[in-house]
This record gives structure tokens, sequence and C-alpha cells, in this order.
């Protein structure tokens, strides 16, 4: 997979050789065998529009499943190639990483508004206490003698 979203069609004939009431579960155990060899994850999820097409169709599963992978920083999610769920997942990204990013700036905004202000106060202040502290002891050296 070399982009972020790939076409895939998912072969299930492997889940035949089993009884009809497993045979969901070995087309899901295919897909994630598909899944690690051409994307290199571990970690993938399936979309609740997937999962519903395997189990709407539980006894006499497809032999083909027309998939879509998105690639994400930590997952890969799997979706049907034509379906609605994935322009859907989309735009909800989006509209999370416009916030995030909108959420940043506003913190950079009142870091950067507040440090130079604050930084050359605690400048000054500084200075006046290392001033104040040489010369209480210059009258406590002198005073001494």
């Amino acid at each position: 997979m070399k982009g972020e979203q790939a076409n895939y069609v998912i072969g299930l004939e492997k889940a035949f050789l089993f009884p009809p009431k497993t045979r969901v579960k070995k087309a899901i155990t295919q897909i994630r065998k598909f899944v690690k060899k051409h994307t290199r994850m571990q970690n993938f999820a399936l979309s609740n529009e997937v999962n519903e097409y395997l189990h709407k169709h539980s006894k006499n599963i497809p032999k083909k499943i027309p998939a879509t992978l998105l690639r994400e920083p930590n997952r890969i999610v799997i979706f049907l190639q034509n379906g609605k769920a994935l322009p859907e997942y989309i735009k909800k990204n989006a509209e999370k990483k416009k916030e995030q990013k909108e959420s940043k700036k506003e913190e950079k905004k009142a870091t950067t508004e507040k440090t130079p202000e604050n930084d050359t106060e605690k400048k000054l202040e500084e200075k006046k206490a290392k001033e104040d502290a040489a010369k209480a002891a210059d009258i406590k050296r002198k005073t001494g003698k």
C-alpha cells in the first residue's frame, strides 16, 4: 500500500472450506491476513459497514469483497469500496484535524503573547533581587569588621 488509501478485492474462498456457522469468523481472519500481508501493519479495524455486510450473508458469504483500506498513523481501517461509511469517516477526521490545528494555534498565540511580557518582568525582578542580596552582603561584611 503506497498511499493513504487503496482499493483491493479481498478473496474469501478459503472460508468456504468450513461449515456455514463459522464462515464469517474465518472470513474475518482472511481479511486480517490480507491486511497484514499488503500493509505490513498488525493493527486494523473493520468498519461497521463491512461487518454488517458479512453478517447479513452469514451462511452464504460472498467469495470476494471489494474493499478500501485507509491508513491512519497507528492502524488500518477497512471500508466497502462504494459504501457510505468512508466519505463520512473522512469528513469527521477532517473536522477533527481542523479543530486540533485551531486549538494549537490558540495555545501558541496565548503563550507567545504572555511570555515576552512575563519574561522581561521576571528578569527585572531577578536583577533587583540579586542587587538587593549583594547590597545586604556588603553591609554585613562592613559591619562585621
